[in-house]
């Protein structure tokens, strides 16, 4: 299994909070959860950080039963589609949108 992790690191501009999380929950992940090679996507809303964690506003798991769905996922059509929308999220955020890619043994 991996899982590919989407971290955003920061938090969305002003006023911009309602608008950033509809973009995530009610598009974004809906979305991805039907990207070729994907078993299954995760969002997580931090209720609490403990001093001194990283500022992670919310992070995606992208969930796949190997390396080739991954890979499938990586190279599909579908997620230069939803590129764009990835990219108006980004303009509501004050931060960072960082990925790391693991395997789960």
């Amino acid at each position: 299994m991996y899982i590919r992790a989407a971290y955003w690191l920061g938090r969305p501009k002003q006023g911009q909070e309602e608008s950033f999380r509809e973009i995530i929950s009610g598009e974004l992940v809906p979305t991805m959860r039907g990207f070729p090679g994907v078993s299954g996507v995760k969002i997580l809303w931090p209720e609490q950080h403990e001093d001194g964690a990283p500022p992670v506003y919310c992070q995606v798991l992208v969930e796949f039963a190997d390396e080739a769905g991954r890979t499938a996922m990586m190279t599909s059509p579908e997620r230069t589609a939803l590129r764009p929308r990835v990219l108006d999220a980004a303009g509501l955020f004050d931060g960072v949108l960082a990925h790391i890619d693991f395997e789960v043994k």
